[in-house]
């Protein structure tokens, strides 16, 4: 049952004083501008409401941040309704269907390009990217004119994750910096290990040489030690807190692909 009632639940969005008896309510359509208005304010409030909702229980995302400044960027996005049509009366006022798109946020697009598992979550339910927007067709819904025939109700909305997308695109935006510098702190802690598991296997490849092996081989593992660090870099800025993340990184995976290589080297292995 609340299910249900959730799913006829009636937002209404005031199409304001300046458009109060411009409008015949025996014209109304599903595509007029009023209509098309009130559709894009209640996705947005709907999306606003996920954001308040999310922001209490941290669902979701960390929030490092006030609310405000996570409703402000929602606020700034637009969306766009188009390709608007009726097709007839139902239960519950006209059948619409429309075509939805809303603009991608920079900073949520550099996360998707840098992490494209983030892509899902702004395009759920079929939406598809094109020109730096997310657009979903075909999205169907009832409208009516309430009793003072100005406001407009929804119901039967089939598309919810058009909200959560929306409501993500912002919070992916406002968090970019958390996002990443949390990706690149996973990724440090895997380099580093990767790098220890390389570097002890070297060292008990090196140790398991011959004796005369490995001193007619001291200058020439000398240079390659050296040739190592030029080409990725020290491992003492890897392991410095005051060098960029991204090249502590960077520092730790050449380190391991140079280190691997030479242990396939030593053991005759290699190509």
């Amino acid at each position: 049952m609340f299910k249900r009632m959730m799913l006829l639940a009636v937002i209404t969005a005031s199409t304001g004083t300046a458009n109060a008896g411009l409008f015949d309510s025996n014209d109304f359509k599903c595509g007029r501008e009023d209509a098309v208005k009130a559709l894009s304010d209640y996705i947005k409030n709907d999306a606003a409401g996920l954001l308040q909702s999310d922001f209490i229980t941290k669902g979701d995302f960390n929030y490092d941040k006030p609310v405000s400044v996570y409703q402000q960027m929602l606020n700034g996005m637009t969306v766009n309704v188009a390709n608007v049509s009726t097709s007839g009366k139902g239960n519950y006022g006209l059948n619409c269907s429309a075509t939805i798109s809303v603009k991608i946020p920079q900073n949520t697009l550099d996360i998707v390009k840098k992490f494209p598992d983030y892509l899902s979550d702004i395009t759920r339910g079929g939406g598809r990217i094109n020109n730096d927007n997310v657009t979903w067709d075909v999205v169907k819904y009832s409208a009516r004119l309430a009793d003072n025939n100005k406001d407009i109700i929804f119901s039967e909305f089939s598309r919810s994750y058009i909200s959560r997308a929306i409501y993500e695109m912002s919070v992916l935006s406002v968090n970019k910096e958390q996002i990443v510098h949390t990706y690149l702190q996973r990724e440090l802690m895997k380099a580093q290990s990767a790098y220890a598991g390389a570097d002890r296997e070297l060292n008990a490849t090196w140790k398991a040489l011959p004796d005369s092996v490995r001193n007619s081989m001291k200058k020439e593992q000398l240079a390659w030690v050296n040739s190592k660090t030029s080409k990725c870099g020290k491992l003492s800025d890897a392991t410095s807190e005051t060098t960029n993340i991204q090249h502590r990184v960077d520092i730790y995976q050449c380190q391991t692909r140079m280190t691997d290589e030479r242990i396939s080297w030593l053991t005759g292995e290699s190509d």
